[in-house]
């Protein structure tokens, strides 16, 4: 009977040893200062998102796409909204983008990641490799992505994706590298090479971005 009884103490000692200490642990999370947790979140992947978003634009614009039908009036066609993204490579406002992104575009719109927009121009262009650079005029310097190589990468590395996936500005996608020196067939005339093939979502909105 009293050994019934130690175990009966013992039991509840223990879980009333267990609550103390999970209330206590939520008692240090709650004093600690932003800056003390910090390191316990800030990971080498948000670190990396922090770093590069503020050189991530959102571009927006439309375009008219012309009827198909030859039969059809030379002033037929239909507007559509284009949406992409695109990276800061020039503090005075030069921004590299995919090619497709503003092709045909009458006015391209473009968001900082403060909020800001501006009306960019587009400066130059290369089909072939569907990429194209654009300009804005801002008042002060922008921030410029930060670059490294592709030389080294490996497959199962993390992979970051920032885009104005789907028109939701500014949203961060992962995965990792499947696999290297790609070369895809996109039509009988073109092709590209040397891609690097990610398993990270990738949704309409994201061309151009990092």
């Amino acid at each position: 009977m009293q050994s019934q009884r130690c175990n009966h103490s013992w039991r509840e000692g223990s879980r009333t040893g267990r609550i103390a200490f999970c209330i206590l642990a939520i008692g240090v999370l709650a004093s600690m200062t932003p800056a003390e947790a910090s390191p316990l979140r800030r990971t080498p992947i948000v670190a990396a998102v922090q770093n590069a978003a503020p050189s991530v634009v959102s571009i927006h614009g439309r375009k008219m796409l012309m009827s198909p039908d030859h039969y059809a009036p030379t002033d037929t066609g239909k507007e559509v909204k284009g949406m992409g993204t695109g990276v800061v490579i020039d503090p005075r406002g030069y921004i590299i983008t995919n090619f497709h992104v503003v092709d045909g575009v009458e006015r391209i719109h473009v968001t900082l990641e403060d909020r800001r927009t501006t009306v960019a121009r587009l400066i130059e262009r290369d089909p072939t490799t569907d990429l194209a650079v654009i300009k804005i005029d801002m008042p002060d310097p922008l921030p410029v992505i930060p670059t490294g190589t592709s030389a080294d990468l490996m497959c199962g590395e993390t992979v970051i994706a920032i885009g104005n996936a789907y028109g939701y500005e500014f949203t961060v996608t992962r995965g990792i590298v499947s696999a290297l020196h790609r070369t895809v067939q996109v039509s009988d005339e073109q092709q590209y090479r040397d891609l690097i093939q990610t398993d990270a979502s990738i949704n309409p909105g994201n061309s151009g971005g990092p």
